[in-house]
């Protein structure tokens, strides 16, 4: 079923429309058995096992691992990027942008439990049981799901209804947009840093050459070399990489969010329970089938 009242997006054709390729997602309250979150933090485990094989076969063919730690060169690029996130954020979106990494590889993908509780509401209200309803819809644990149908047991006209949810669904949206955007703006400055401690390093080098002590000119070129390899790893290797997985996060969300909005619209107009759990088992097969390709 679409619904287009007051441009309120078509529920049907939500999971296709990703921000990205993602707090708490909607009604996640137990661990999701297998499916999308297992194989999510199996993908994030083997990158970060990938990459610190990488970096590995890098620090052994240039000799000595200690030949790679400079804190000079370390210094520039994370202090400057410390500032560039002081600089560019609130301390509220800092601390939402860290507090997602805990999402990435806790996040969940089943809304089976919030869709059980909407099926309680549903079958309250198609018998005309609205106490019973009312008093079910208040003890549901998902916010967003809990407003929605509070709403269809107070009789709210549908119209208000969309309006509410997909400004709700909007706001989370831009609340995690936020979040990738924090660590893609810091991949983009770290090279930057980098360059800086290069430009320092150079800057020194060329200052000991004329005394003629390699002791010193050593050392100011390793500033000069490591600055820009730590800014690259960074943005590359780190920053980026939690920006994509945070859209993709993002995108399985309002997915999710969509199709449980779908069977609060379902429940308002009336139709039977029986009806609403088909329609939203279809909706959830579809939601998975595009996230994985029809796996």
């Amino acid at each position: 079923m679409t619904v287009n009242e007051r441009g309120a997006r078509p529920v049907r054709s939500a999971p296709a429309a990703r921000p990205g390729s993602g707090n708490r997602g909607p009604g996640n309250r137990g661990p999701a058995k297998g499916g999308v979150t297992s194989r999510f933090i199996g993908t994030t485990l083997a990158g970060v096992l990938a990459t610190v094989a990488l970096l590995g076969f890098v620090v052994s063919a240039g000799g000595n691992w200690h030949f790679y730690y400079n804190p000079e060169g370390l210094l520039i690029v994370l202090g400057g990027v410390v500032c560039v996130a002081l600089l560019a954020f609130r301390g509220d979106e800092i601390r939402a942008a860290l507090g997602a990494l805990v999402g990435i590889v806790r996040d969940r993908d089943s809304i089976r439990a919030d869709v059980a509780e909407l099926m309680e509401v549903a079958r309250h209200l198609h018998e005309k049981r609205i106490q019973a309803a009312d008093e079910r819809a208040q003890r549901v644990a998902h916010p967003f799901l809990r407003l929605g149908l509070q709403m269809v047991v107070d009789a709210q006209p549908l119209e208000d209804l969309l309006q509410v949810m997909n400004w709700r669904i909007q706001k989370q949206m831009e609340l995690e947009a936020g979040q990738s955007r924090f660590f893609r703006t810091l991949a983009t400055f770290s090279p930057a840093f980098g360059l800086l401690g290069t430009l320092a390093g150079m800057v020194g080098m060329l200052k000991h050459l004329g005394e003629g002590d390699i002791g010193l000119i050593g050392g100011s070129m390793a500033v000069a070399m490591l600055a820009t390899l730590y800014g690259l790893v960074l943005a590359n290797l780190v920053f980026k990489p939690i920006a994509i997985k945070l859209e993709q996060r993002t995108g399985r969300r309002v997915a999710l969010m969509n199709v449980l909005l779908e069977g609060v619209v379902l429940t308002h107009l009336g139709r039977s329970p029986t009806i609403i759990q088909d329609s939203l088992d279809h909706y959830l097969r579809d939601a998975r089938e595009e996230d994985w390709g029809g796996a």
